[in-house]
């Protein structure tokens, strides 16, 4: 019997907008600490953190997508991420939801068509009549930042 294939996204936003970024990449969401150490190295690396017993990059994704630093704010969350071996953690100014998209869902774009703005990548997007989130490619902006993502 068929099954409709449905993907998951945890939708946050950046300036307003929505991005959807693969849920089984996703390992935890906790509040921004307050000692984020800040790196000397211009890039959205803002320093490294230790999580969960491991040394970890944290990104800011403000500011790989072109966007300035926010000031801190309670509706800021660190996604844990898990892509390949690398674990990161990226700093995002709200999550909203955990998204299904099925495969009926309205979509523009697959695959490995992509989209730049701002420095940042997409995979397509989810469009409805009163909204749109732009899939997050993160292994691409990973590796726009510098880091191998096997």
């Amino acid at each position: 019997m068929f099954q409709d294939h449905a993907e998951q996204y945890v939708v946050f936003k950046i300036e307003g907008e929505e991005y959807g970024l693969p849920i089984q990449h996703v390992l935890q969401i906790l509040t921004v600490p307050e000692n984020v150490p800040v790196s000397d190295y211009y890039s959205a690396i803002r320093g490294m953190m230790k999580i969960r017993g491991k040394i970890m990059p944290v990104f800011d994704v403000r500011f790989a997508f072109g966007f300035d630093e926010a000031f801190p704010d309670a509706k800021q969350r660190l996604l844990l991420i898990e892509i390949g071996r690398l674990n990161v953690g990226l700093i995002v100014d709200e999550i909203t939801e955990v998204l299904k998209v099925g495969a009926e869902a309205p979509q523009i774009g697959d695959g490995k068509s992509r989209g730049k703005r701002k420095g940042s990548f997409f995979t397509g997007m989810y469009k409805t009549s009163d909204r749109i989130v732009m899939l997050f490619d993160l292994q691409e902006m990973l590796e726009e930042e510098g880091l191998f993502v096997e």
